[in-house]
């Protein structure tokens, strides 16, 4: 055990602990990502701490439903192009944006590459900044649409603001994922030591600055190459865009704010859709499953053969998925008109 903390301490050290300096989104930012998604309106908005937050919107005139996208890490909304196009399709004007720290908006270190988070609910507080001063939506009107860390965001929203989202369709949520080579029970204190060592801005061990993937056959995002491609080729055109392993300290609180979600997950009672990926080996599929059982209103949905990125797949798995999600959402659409016709309604 002393050898396991003395190997940890050491890689800390050689790893670094990497500035606190931000490395702001700025203009340009918002520039690129305007060329990249003609048609959708971009801007950026301030969020806690200063960052400066990138987001899209893609109106439908005379629609009153919206839903809004809640990506996962290392990812930014310019990826769900066509997806934004699906939901806008179906009749949803549609709201994303890209998390601090990663995708177009502000990083908040010197090393831009650094996946960090100071504490998770800084996401949380991102998201509702964003639905108070972009999406402002009718509580009763508002869909959320995740991708494996956006599940945990938008949990934790629900859990902080009951009653401002009507449902809820997750992707892959992560809400458990691998910590081999360690046992998952020694991670939180290795973690904690690390932090109170001064490195908790430093690369998880093994893990480094971004770096090109060319396609493998075998690898855990899709199945589809076409898509796997373009998401590679735009972080290579994009500098802006890439983001390495995660720190320390984005581990630590990923995994706090899990423990949060997970339990208080019975008094969670939006209605969720969760579409697990069947060949999922990103994250914790079994977690997934207790979440489902202890959640009341939260049915899940198993796709088998895919891989992580559900929505990235190959079209014979990703196209029934979203009809799921788009139907999943038109039902909430159904129940709040029925109630708004019930008598003693206004």
């Amino acid at each position: 055990m002393k050898l396991m903390f003395l190997c940890l301490i050491a890689a800390g050290v050689l790893l670094g602990t990497g500035g606190r300096a931000r490395a702001a989104a700025g203009p340009a930012a918002v520039d690129e990502v305007r060329a990249l998604l003609p048609g959708i309106e971009v801007g950026s908005f301030t969020g806690l701490r200063g960052l400066e937050i990138v987001y899209g919107v893609r109106p439908v005139a005379g629609s009153i439903y919206n839903v809004v996208i809640v990506n996962g890490r290392n990812e930014t909304f310019v990826k769900y192009r066509e997806v934004i196009e699906r939901l806008a399709g179906a009749g949803f004007s549609v709201y994303a944006y890209d998390h601090r720290g990663q995708g177009f908006s502000g990083r908040p270190l010197a090393d831009r590459e650094k996946g960090h988070v100071e504490y998770f609910d800084d996401y949380v507080a991102d998201l509702d900044t964003f639905l108070t001063r972009i999406v402002k939506s009718a509580p009763g009107r508002c869909f959320f649409l995740t991708h494996s860390m956006g599940g945990p965001v938008a949990l934790r929203f629900v859990q902080l603001h009951p009653g401002r989202v009507a449902r809820l369709a997750m992707v892959s949520p992560m809400l458990g994922f691998p910590t081999a080579p360690w046992p998952a029970f020694l991670v939180p204190p290795l973690l904690s030591l690390l932090d109170l060592l001064g490195f908790g801005r430093s690369y998880i061990i093994g893990g480094g600055a971004w770096k090109p993937e060319p396609w493998d056959p075998d690898n855990v995002l899709t199945s589809d190459r076409e898509k796997y491609e373009f998401y590679q080729r735009l972080e290579r055109d994009h500098p802006l865009l890439r983001l390495g392993a995660p720190t320390n300290n984005w581990v630590r609180q990923s995994l706090k704010a899990i423990g949060a979600i997970m339990a208080g997950a019975d008094r969670i009672t939006v209605p969720i859709l969760m579409l697990q990926a069947g060949s999922d080996r990103v994250v914790d599929n079994a977690a997934q499953v207790r979440f489902a059982r202890w959640a009341p209103a939260c049915r899940l949905v198993v796709v088998p053969g895919a891989r992580h990125e559900i929505l990235m797949e190959k079209p014979g798995l990703r196209n029934p998925a979203l009809r799921k999600i788009i139907d999943f959402f038109h039902q909430g659409e159904a129940v709040l008109e029925t109630a708004a016709e019930r008598p003693g309604k206004t």
